[in-house]
């Protein structure tokens, strides 16, 4: 531990000369300078921001071992002199033994300086034993230590299929009825509630935990306000204190805030999940395109382009019912290919929800299974033209031939006549 040592200058007042002990916090920094292996004084610079002039401000807090907390939460300018002057001067009338203008400016400069740096470069050699198959949380959905969002309309069942995969992850539930492969250890999750309330939400997972019927389990639960990016001291706080490994954001558009069709609210969002390091997933809503059948995140493609894993959450209940079946499509997967679409069904009762593997080809979402898929259970009833065969599954002829044509390369199909069939499997 680096040691204070506190020497007396000509007009009675002593000064720090010790190098202070530097730890990352989020995306600021905790200051120790201490005595053995005790700290004396800690200071705690966190929400750092830089403006578009260029300017560096954060947040100060100091503490003294013995004298508890002599400078709350203030506001500061890391480059204006007059800021840390001010700053200095308050110190000094609570506890004035310290050199605090020397202690300030340490703290500022050692702050900008690092914050100018960043990380530094890494020297990655190859490796024989490197594989490009990625490493999963929970194969498919979640990569491990990488951001996934999972986009649908108001009512698809997203915020159930979310706290599901956190059940299982928790476990962890190797033989789930979801068919999802969890890692071997459990991990523990936080959610992230940006439009409920508590009461709400252990209801939920009350009636999660009676359906899995695997015994009672908590989850950690925040009611959030503010933006993730001017949440991350808290959450990250939360994440090393408790040993989270999975943050459930729910939902996108209060925990980025602003105008989502712009870039800055999707870059700001992602450098946050960034700086906490851990796998996520984040719930969303649909873009409002009805001219377009393909669905997509709503607001700026930022939010597509910067997660690793995107899927599209459909379903599908009766009004009144006890029973809803959704659909998960896989949309983007940057480690991997994409996945096939998978299907569950939901029951309901007044405490109880349970979820099992359902097939899509027998409900009213089948058309979210990949065309080829469709096609080849079609033609298990009999050979059919390319008309046919787009008028049955309503989709256009053109994407129906491609499909066709290259099913046909990989020996799927076989042209007889003017129709198509089914090859002969092995």
């Amino acid at each position: 531990m680096a040691k204070v040592d506190v020497l007396p200058e000509a007009d009675g007042i002593p000064y720090l000369i010790s190098e202070p002990l530097i730890h990352k916090v989020g995306n600021g920094y905790e200051f120790s300078w201490c005595e053995g292996d005790e700290w004396v004084f800690k200071a705690n610079m966190t929400h750092i921001k830089e403006s578009s002039r260029g300017e560096l401000s954060g947040e100060l807090t100091i503490e003294h071992e013995f004298k508890g907390t002599l400078l709350d939460i203030t506001h500061i300018n890391l480059l204006s002199e007059i800021s840390r002057t001010k700053i200095a001067k308050k110190l000094a009338t609570r506890h004035n033994i310290i050199n605090w203008d020397f202690l300030i400016e340490q703290v500022c400069t050692i702050t900008v300086k690092r914050y100018r740096e960043g990380e530094p470069a890494q020297e990655i050699w190859p490796s024989e034993e490197d594989t490009l198959t990625p490493e999963y949380l929970l194969e498919p959905i979640l990569y491990l230590n990488h951001p996934a969002v999972l986009f649908g309309d108001y009512g698809s069942l997203k915020s159930l299929t979310a706290l599901a995969t956190a059940y299982i992850i928790q476990l962890p539930y190797p033989n789930n009825p979801l068919g999802l492969i969890t890692a071997e250890e459990p991990n523990k999750c936080l959610y992230l509630d940006y439009e409920d309330d508590s009461s709400s939400f252990r209801k939920r997972w009350s009636a999660l935990e009676s359906g899995f019927g695997q015994g009672a389990m908590p989850v950690f639960y925040l009611r959030m306000t503010a933006p993730l990016a001017d949440s991350t001291e808290q959450v990250r706080h939360e994440i090393d204190k408790k040993g989270i490994r999975f943050l459930i954001v729910d939902s996108l558009g209060p925990a980025a805030r602003g105008n989502l069709n712009d870039a800055e609210p999707a870059i700001r969002y992602h450098a946050a999940l960034r700086q906490l390091g851990i796998t996520s997933l984040t719930l969303a809503h649909t873009s409002k395109d009805q001219l377009s059948s393909k669905k997509t995140i709503f607001g700026s493609v930022f939010f597509t382009n910067l997660s690793r894993s995107v899927w599209e959450c459909k379903s599908l209940q009766e009004t009144g019912e006890d029973e809803a079946i959704i659909s998960l499509k896989n949309t983007k997967a940057n480690l991997s290919r994409l996945h096939p679409p998978l299907g569950y069904k939901f029951n309901f009762t007044d405490n109880c929800i349970t979820i099992a593997r359902t097939d899509l080809r027998d409900t009213g979402l089948s058309s979210e299974l990949p065309l080829s898929l469709r096609i080849k259970d079609l033609l298990r009833q009999g050979a059919m033209t390319v008309k046919d065969i787009a008028e049955t599954l309503e989709t256009n002829e053109p994407s129906a031939r491609t499909v066709i044509y290259r099913m046909k390369q990989r020996g799927q199909l076989i042209k007889i006549g003017e129709s198509w069939g089914l090859t002969l499997e092995p």
